[in-house]
C-alpha cells in the first residue's frame, strides 16, 4: 500500500535559521483538505529533528502538534489579550460574556497572523497595533463574509457579519487601551489612537423590526399569570421598570419605598454596577401589582421572589416558557412575528424584550417638568433608569439627571393592560 503523499520543504533564511514548511490534513465541516503550516528553527540539529518528526506524523495522516509555546513576554499581543481577559473576569463578567471574549480573541489573533504574515509558532508583537491593522483586518473579514455568502465549500453562512466586525474591532481597541494604560507592564505598545479612527460605525440593521411595544408585552404578561402568579409578577416588574430579570427577582423589601414610589437597585450586571447602587422612581401601578407580595414580606431583608433551595442565588424564570408565551401571543395576532428575537442574535431574548420595550416606549415621548416647555425624554434619563453606562461626557463626569426629570419620565409609563386576562385561558401554555 502506498504511503500518504508528503509535502515538506526546508528553506534557509538569511540569518542562518531554517524555515520548515509542510501541509497537513484537515477536516472542516466534513470537507477534507490540507492546511499549509511552517516553523522556524535555529540550527541544523533542530531542523533534522523536526523534519524527522514531521515525516513520521504526516505518513499516518496525523496533525503535527508542536510543543506548547508559553507566551511569557510582555511584548506579546497574545499575552496582553490573556491579561485583558483575566481583568474582565475580575470584573464579575458572566460566563457567556467571557466565552464570547475568548472567541473574539481567537478570531482576532488568527486574522492578525493572516494579514501580517506571522506564522502560527511565532509571537505576535504588540508593535503590530496601528490604524492600518484595523483596516486590513476589516477588509479581510468583509472578503470572508462575501465568500461565505457565495456558498464556497467549507464555509459557514455569515463568516463575519457587520455587527461581528464592529464588536471584534471594539475588543481589539479595548485590549490596546488596556496595554497602553500600563506602559511599565507592557513596554513597546504604540500610542493609543482616537477610537473613531479604528472602530467602524454601528452597522444599520436593515429590515430589523422596532422594539416590542408595551401593548405587546402586556399580551405576554396576561398569559404569564395563567402559568403562575410569580411569573406574571416578574414580567410585570420588567415591563414597568426596564430592569434586567435578575435585578427584579433580587429585590428585597427594604429596597422599596412605597410612600415615595422609589426602588433601590442593589443587584448589578457587573461588579462595578453592583457596587454603585442607585435609587430610581417606579410607577405606582407596579406597587399596586405587587401589593400582596410586599405585604407578605415580614422582614426588610426578605426577597419579594423566592430564592433557590441552596440559597446561593436566584432562580430565573424558564426562558422556554416565556418564549412559548410570546409564540402564543403571536398566534393570537397580538404581537408581531419573532419580535422578541432581534436579527443580530441566533437565539431570542424573551426577557430582554421587556427591557427593550421600556426604553423604546419612553424614547421620543415629550414631558413637561415644573411648567417648563414640553421636552423630549432624554437618552441620559432612560440610561439612568435602566442602568446603562453613561453615553456622553456629561454623564460620565457630572451628576446624573435630576429627580424631577426621572419622576416625570416614569410617570409616562403606562400601566399593564389586564383587561383581556379572563378571555385568554385557552391560550395559556403549561410549564414545561
Amino acid at each position: 500500500m502506498a504511503r500518504n503523499t508528503i509535502s515538506l520543504s526546508v528553506d534557509t533564511l538569511p540569518d542562518g535559521r531554517f524555515k520548515v514548511r509542510w501541509q497537513e490534513p484537515v477536516d472542516e465541516d466534513g470537507v477534507r483538505g490540507k492546511r499549509a503550516r511552517s516553523r522556524v528553527v535555529s540550527d541544523q540539529g533542530a531542523r533534522d529533528a523536526l523534519v524527522g518528526k514531521l515525516r513520521r506524523t504526516l505518513e499516518v495522516g496525523d496533525v503535527f502538534v508542536p510543543e506548547a509555546r508559553v507566551v511569557t513576554s510582555a511584548a506579546s499581543l497574545e499575552r496582553v489579550a490573556v491579561d485583558w481577559l483575566e481583568w474582565q473576569s475580575s470584573r464579575d463578567r458572566k460566563h457567556q460574556t467571557r466565552v464570547r471574549y475568548k472567541s473574539a480573541i481567537a478570531r482576532l489573533m488568527r486574522t492578525i497572523r493572516k494579514v501580517r504574515h506571522i506564522d502560527d509558532d511565532e509571537v505576535i508583537p504588540v508593535s503590530v497595533l496601528d490604524v492600518a491593522l484595523f483596516t486590513e483586518m476589516r477588509n479581510t473579514w468583509i472578503a470572508e463574509d462575501a465568500r461565505a455568502g457565495s456558498g464556497e465549500k467549507g464555509r459557514k453562512p455569515g463568516a463575519c457579519s457587520p455587527m461581528w466586525r464592529y464588536h471584534l474591532s471594539g475588543h481589539l481597541f479595548s485590549i490596546w487601551s488596556f496595554a497602553a494604560s500600563q506602559p511599565a507592564a507592557y513596554p513597546g505598545v504604540p500610542p493609543l489612537v482616537d477610537r473613531g479612527l479604528v472602530i467602524p460605525p454601528v452597522p444599520a440593521q436593515s429590515g430589523a423590526p422596532a422594539a416590542p411595544t408595551w401593548a405587546e408585552c402586556d399580551a405576554v404578561i396576561r398569559r404569564a399569570y395563567g402559568v403562575s402568579a410569580d411569573l406574571g409578577d416578574v414580567l410585570a416588574g420588567e415591563r414597568l421598570t426596564g430592569l434586567r430579570v435578575i435585578q427584579v427577582i433580587a429585590i428585597r423589601r427594604r429596597a422599596l419605598d412605597v410612600a415615595h414610589c422609589t426602588l433601590q437597585v442593589e443587584m448589578g450586571k457587573s461588579a462595578a454596577e453592583h457596587a454603585e447602587k442607585r435609587t430610581v422612581p417606579v410607577p405606582r401601578s407596579l406597587l399596586d401589582v405587587w401589593q400582596a407580595r410586599i405585604a407578605a414580606c415580614k422582614s426588610p431583608d426578605a426577597y419579594l421572589f423566592a430564592t433557590n433551595t441552596t440559597g446561593s442565588g436566584h432562580v430565573e424564570p424558564d426562558s422556554n416558557v416565556i418564549n412559548g408565551l410570546w409564540s402564543d401571543a403571536e398566534r393570537a395576532g397580538e404581537v408581531r412575528a419573532n419580535v422578541q428575537k432581534p436579527l443580530t442574535r441566533r437565539k431570542g431574548r424573551p426577557n430582554h424584550a421587556f427591557r427593550a420595550a421600556y426604553m423604546a416606549g419612553l424614547q421620543g415621548i415629550t414631558v413637561e417638568v415644573d411648567g417648563a416647555p414640553v421636552q423630549r425624554v432624554s437618552d441620559r434619563t432612560i440610561d439612568f433608569l435602566v442602568g446603562h453606562h453613561a453615553s456622553d461626557t456629561r454623564g460620565k463626569h457630572y451628576a446624573p439627571v435630576g429627580d424631577k426629570a426621572l419622576k416625570a419620565a416614569v410617570g409616562l409609563v403606562e400601566p399593564i393592560d389586564m383587561k383581556a386576562a379572563a378571555t385568554e385561558e385557552t391560550n395559556v401554555i403549561p410549564i414545561r
